[in-house]
């Protein structure tokens, strides 16, 4: 792979990481779509999941004491049934394809983050058992066929009123069972090239320090201004995906 792809790759792990470790969400929507436009493959997707897991495995242990446990635990059995169908869905999917479903969640994810505002309440009061399985069920399958296990969980826990903190907590445990999951789908069933392996541990630093440092970062500027960048960044990769789907 040529150096200028791996400068773009190293680039966009670094202000994707640091966006999540900012605002609490947009890592895997960004490096996904990004991904896909550097390595114009389907591999781009087991990428993203090596990525996410590393930042979930350093963030979540600080947090899933506080996340709802009945909830977490419906969730991870959900996630357990849509692993399988996602990696279904990958094998049988075309670049092109993966392209537009990508782009259309992205824009979709950040038009209702930017319209829609609910103020946070109890921690996730209003989930019901079935709804849990369910959204579990859709995470799992975003999680290997996409490698964005959040959007769902993310949308259903802002809609029934979670708590920030919550909901934090919540996604970031979820993710560890559900990368873990995926990355051992995607190895076994699929199969990840050497490349995609060397590539995972030369970017899992670089999320690691992004992570760490956008965090830093949010405690010293204004959350607002991250959350208009990364809202920003988010709809036009979502755009140029879409477009180069399209186009190419």
């Amino acid at each position: 792979m040529p150096w200028a792809d791996w400068l773009l790759l190293g680039l966009v792990t670094l202000v994707a990481a640091g966006a999540q470790g900012a605002t609490g969400f947009g890592f895997a929507l960004l490096v996904v779509s990004f991904y896909l436009a550097i390595l114009n493959s389907t591999a781009a997707v087991q990428l993203a999941i090596t990525g996410s897991l590393a930042i979930s495995l350093a963030l979540a242990p600080g947090l899933w004491r506080v996340s709802p446990r009945g909830l977490l635990i419906r969730l991870c059995l959900g996630t357990l049934v849509g692993l399988p169908l996602g990696i279904l869905a990958y094998r049988s999917a075309s670049l092109e394809a993966i392209k537009v479903v990508v782009a259309c969640l992205i824009i979709g994810f950040a038009g209702y983050l930017l319209l829609v505002r609910r103020p946070g309440g109890e921690a996730a009061a209003g989930t019901h058992a079935v709804a849990d399985l369910g959204v579990g069920l859709v995470s799992g399958a975003m999680a290997t066929g996409l490698g964005m296990p959040g959007p769902a969980v993310l949308l259903y826990l802002q809609a029934t009123g979670a708590a920030k903190q919550a909901t934090r907590a919540t996604t970031l445990s979820l993710f560890v069972f559900s990368y873990l999951g995926a990355l051992a789908l995607q190895a076994g069933l699929v199969g990840i090239a050497p490349g995609i392996w060397l590539a995972a541990a030369l970017l899992a630093p670089l999320a690691l320090l992004g992570a760490i440092g956008g965090h830093l970062l949010s405690r010293r500027l204004d959350e607002r201004v991250f959350r208009a960048a990364v809202l920003a960044i988010l709809l036009a990769a979502g755009a140029y995906t879409l477009w180069s789907a399209i186009v190419f």
